[in-house]
């Protein structure tokens, strides 16, 4: 019986052997920046017959089998498709991808097929458009049980032999991280302005203990770390990859990221003694931070565990448990940072403090809370806000030293600041003021006018002269990362 209904059903179709000219949701399928040999995620558009009667449609890949493009017509995958039947007033869809092979250029070049349409004559297509993009890739060829998947980039030979090296990374491709990138003991990874790092789902950077990464990018050519998904849409996407961990190093045998920005991360920059080893010391080598922007990050933006952290000209934005969380021991020196957090991610909810310090860490092999020293620490000329009633806390357990100060800062909480000690200059601590933000719900943490409550607050002659868009401090420096320019 469904044999002869569905034989009835065909016999009711009239195919119109007239041109029809039909219709696309999209004349262009545009592929915006692709590396080359990883496939695209798949496009989709729609092809509709706006006649009343059915129409039989040839469909075909203009570039046949070389094409880098694939495509998919109603489920079937193909080059090429005879008499394909829309119905009357009816839709189907096509869906494509693409995996571009090497350009062998540095810039991105521009890769064009069409889908051709032949209804009755009427001849149609729709362009496809792929912005190719050569780059260097790092993939993972070994790993240890607890430890992810990992690659070395610097510290072994090519024949696999520890070494002490120094590796540069020019400015002439994109460098493309799956799994982790390892820089091992006792080498260097130094990064030259304007290189761009992208990192796949899963990944990120691990400086292993005593590695070194030296990231100095300019005013003009900052270096940048962000997902490999380069889509508008994910532009402000969180957690699209892991973070860049950095373990504990020589006195000397510091990690400096200047003019970067890093984004899109489960945690920016995770700095900590190696876990396998709870009991070492804060670390001797320190974190520096000279104008970096950490952003979008799903967890947090800076987590430290016993390591020492100098940051100057920076924002910390948008994460969504913490922006800077510092924990165990450390000792810290904060100057003229924004740490703001209006993270809004649909569904999301975030109960904690944007700026968080803690004298405790969570001891991974033995299973204790481990208390340790606060060195003597500075945070100074710094806004801590956002949506939340305590965007800044300070959370310490006795049982060793925490040696401490704030001065010149806006401070959103709710908890006391009027300890002499590590508050003291009560005139300079500004609670629950709104710093003046040209549109912090929107991201944008410049100041918005001359009269913003910010600007003019800072402490004066503190040998820091421009901003983290470069632009000139004055002799009465504003609070935060950004000096106001009218």
């Amino acid at each position: 019986m469904l044999a002869v209904l569905a034989t009835a059903c065909r016999k009711d179709l009239e195919f119109t052997s007239d041109a029809v000219s039909l219709d696309f949701s999209r004349d262009t399928v545009l592929f915006d920046t692709v590396f080359t040999t990883v496939g695209t995620t798949t496009k989709a558009f729609t092809v509709r017959n706006p006649s009343k009667n059915a129409v039989k449609v040839d469909i075909a890949l203009e570039g046949g089998s070389p094409s880098p493009f694939r495509i998919n017509v109603d489920g079937a995958s193909g080059l090429s498709f005879e008499d394909v039947e829309i119905l009357g007033e009816d839709s189907i869809y096509i869906f494509v991808e693409a995996t571009l092979g090497v350009g062998g250029v540095n810039t991105p070049f521009i890769i064009e097929d069409h889908i051709l349409f032949n209804t009755n004559g009427s001849q149609q297509s729709v362009l496809l458009t792929a912005w190719g993009q050569d780059a260097h890739f790092f993939r993972p060829d070994r790993s240890i049980p607890g430890l992810p998947a990992f690659s070395i980039i610097a510290g072994e030979d090519d024949n696999g032999n520890s070494i002490c090296e120094t590796v540069t990374w020019p400015n002439d491709k994109p460098y493309v991280i799956y799994g982790y990138a390892v820089v091992d003991s006792c080498s260097t990874l130094l990064i030259d302005p304007g290189v761009r790092v992208y990192v796949h789902g899963g990944g990120g950077l691990w400086v292993y203990r005593y590695g070194r990464i030296r990231a100095l990018g300019t005013v003009d050519d900052r270096i940048t770390f962000q997902g490999d998904r380069l889509e508008p849409e994910y532009q402000d996407v969180p957690g699209q990859w892991e973070r860049i961990w950095i373990n504990d190093g020589a006195n000397g045998e510091d990690n400096e990221f200047r003019h970067v920005d890093i984004r899109n991360a489960l945690v920016g920059i995770q700095c900590e003694n190696f876990p396998g080893y709870p009991d070492a010391p804060t670390s001797e080598a320190k974190l520096i931070l000279d104008k970096v922007s950490i952003r979008d990050c799903s967890a947090a933006g800076i987590l430290s565990r016993n390591y020492r952290i100098t940051c100057t000209n920076s924002l910390i934005a948008d994460c969504g448990q913490y922006n800077v969380a510092l924990t165990g021991g450390g000792q810290y020196d904060f100057n003229f940072t924004t740490i703001a957090n209006y993270w809004s991610v649909s569904g999301a909810v975030r109960n904690t403090p944007a700026f968080i310090m803690t004298n405790t860490y969570e001891d991974l092999v033995n299973q204790v809370l481990q208390v340790r020293e606060i060195f003597t620490s500075s945070f100074r000329n710094t806004i801590i806000e956002g949506y939340n009633t305590k965007e800044f806390q300070v959370a310490l357990e006795p049982g060793n030293n925490a040696d401490y100060t704030f001065r010149n800062c806006i401070l959103r909480t709710d908890e006391a600041t009027n300890d002499a000690t590590h508050f003291p200059d009560q005139s300079t601590i500004w609670r629950n003021q709104s710093p003046g933000f040209a549109n912090g719900a929107e991201g944008d943490f410049h100041l918005g006018s001359v009269n913003a409550f910010a600007v003019d607050k800072a402490q004066p002659g503190t040998g820091v002269f421009d901003d983290l868009d470069g632009a000139a401090r004055d002799a009465a420096p504003d609070l935060g990362c950004y000096e106001f320019v009218p």
